[in-house]
């Protein structure tokens, strides 16, 4: 399914997400695209603030569906659900069979995330579709330029269809194809920016690709720790927008549980959901 054809947003109060949101469906790839609102009221100890708490999600809703202005070719609906957030926006994502889920996050680390129980830390652990986040305090621009991180993984090649899809869709936009090595080869080459031949070879297979498709990109490589050089040379380099492959190493059975690596803090992808200056668009894919 196209990305931007079945958009759920989660909505909390954070403008953020519908900001992108609003940025996305400039995108001649939105039109005709169906919007799910949803808002996610917690278990209440008492009926009145049960009450309150589901009038103050109608209130979101409609503020929302306000702000986004959609015209008739949009199909918009609004959903109010009281439960666990984070289980309910996996549900429902499964319900509508979701092309995209837009949210919010706090941007703390996969430690902190899961002991504060925090929402986009299991989304993300769960969801199957790919998941576009905004830190709170971070705002969406109008998309122009789309950073994408290259390597060699399956669930990176679909990161960059996604990515070349929306450049394709902007006026003078441009795909930045990012590739960081983790360290020199060998002794002599630290502190230089020296790249082997294989590396020079992923970056020109991912830029043939993208001109093939009739897309203006540009290749940076960098040598460090993968996510932290991401995340500088995405916000060096002015991107809009960055898309990120994750692959999903956990067993079926272990969908509901915390996903260690992630825990440690050893997944590049959970360091840049957390530490990106721009919106991160997250595509998991199975090995």
């Amino acid at each position: 399914m196209p990305l931007l054809k079945n958009i759920l947003l989660a909505i909390e109060e954070s403008p953020a997400p519908v900001q992108m949101l609003k940025a996305l469906l400039e995108l001649p790839g939105s039109r005709g695209a169906r919007i799910t609102a949803l808002h996610v009221a917690k278990n209440a100890p008492s009926a009145q603030k049960h009450g309150d708490d589901l009038a103050r999600g109608r209130r979101l809703l409609e503020k929302a569906v306000a702000e986004l202005a959609l015209g008739a070719e949009y199909e918009v609906r609004t959903i109010l659900r009281t439960g666990d957030p984070k289980d309910v926006v996996c549900l429902v994502a499964e319900e509508v069979d979701s092309s995209l889920l837009l949210m919010g996050s706090r941007g703390l680390n996969s430690l902190v995330a899961i002991l504060k129980n925090s929402v986009s830390q299991y989304v993300f652990q769960r969801a199957s579709c790919p998941m576009l986040l905004l830190r709170d305090g971070y705002y969406a621009n109008r998309i122009n330029r789309v950073a994408v991180a290259i390597s060699d993984t399956m669930a990176s090649k679909y990161a960059l269809q996604t990515a070349i899809e929306l450049v394709r869709q902007v006026d003078g936009g441009e795909l930045l194809l990012i590739r960081v090595r983790t360290r020199p080869l060998d002794p002599r080459e630290a502190g230089k920016l020296v790249q082997p031949e294989e590396e020079s070879l992923l970056l020109a297979t991912a830029a043939g690709v993208a001109r093939q498709q009739g897309v203006a990109c540009r290749s940076i490589y960098g040598v460090g720790s993968p996510g932290a050089e991401i995340c500088r040379l995405a916000e060096d380099n002015g991107a809009d927008l960055l898309v990120l492959g994750c692959q999903d190493r956990r067993p079926t059975i272990a969908k509901n549980l915390p996903d260690l690596d992630r825990l440690l803090g050893n997944s590049v992808s959970d360091y840049v959901r957390t530490n990106a200056n721009c919106p991160v668009l997250l595509q998991k894919t199975a090995e």
